[in-house]
């Protein structure tokens, strides 16, 4: 099936995610505190208040919303892997820059963080990221290259998460602003 024939499914499918990975991922907020301090939760959720941590509260929604997303869509549209996960890794790549250069612009300009502010950048960098993987999916035509390059740069990711929540560098993006520690 041709690509212009896909693109409503696919539309509608990249679109709302937009506000179910944003209140998915304002839930997480929670999910540590809540699972009593599981470290299976921690690699999921925020363990404390740093910016790091706070990325997961996007990263893990939106990559398990692509991974649904291919599932359900090709079983109708024959989506290639390459293009979805390309699309999928530009999604996530956005995101977590949106979200950072946000709050250390804001932060660095004001001198001052504002809860709301953080939420408007979380839903901001979730709303600019999937409108930038959908424009992705529609144009992109990716190779075997394209698709090692995704899976690679997802991996990363993947694996730096689960290693800095345990074992995070002494930088400010991974500083609990309130306790002044790193990590759990």
């Amino acid at each position: 099936m041709k690509k212009e024939k896909v693109q409503k499914s696919v539309q509608s499918w990249i679109l709302s995610g937009i506000p179910i990975i944003f209140i998915i991922g304002s839930l997480m907020h929670f999910v540590y505190e809540w699972s009593g301090k599981s470290l299976i939760a921690g690699i999921f959720t925020p363990v404390n208040e740093s910016v790091w941590e706070h990325l997961k509260m996007e990263f893990w929604p939106m990559l398990i919303w692509w991974i649904i997303g291919f599932f359900v869509l090709n079983k109708k549209n024959n989506i290639h892997v390459s293009d979805w996960l390309v699309s999928a890794a530009a999604a996530e790549l956005t995101c977590l820059i949106f979200i950072v250069s946000f709050f250390y612009t804001y932060t660095g300009a004001l001198g001052i963080e504002f809860l709301i502010i953080d939420i408007i950048s979380f839903f901001l960098g979730i709303a600019v990221s999937q409108i930038l993987s959908l424009h992705v999916f529609k144009y992109g035509n990716f190779d075997f290259k394209g698709l090692l390059i995704a899976v690679t740069v997802i991996a990363l990711l993947i694996i730096c998460f689960v290693f800095f929540t345990f074992n995070p560098p002494h930088l400010p993006l991974f500083k609990d602003p309130i306790t002044g520690t790193y990590g759990i």
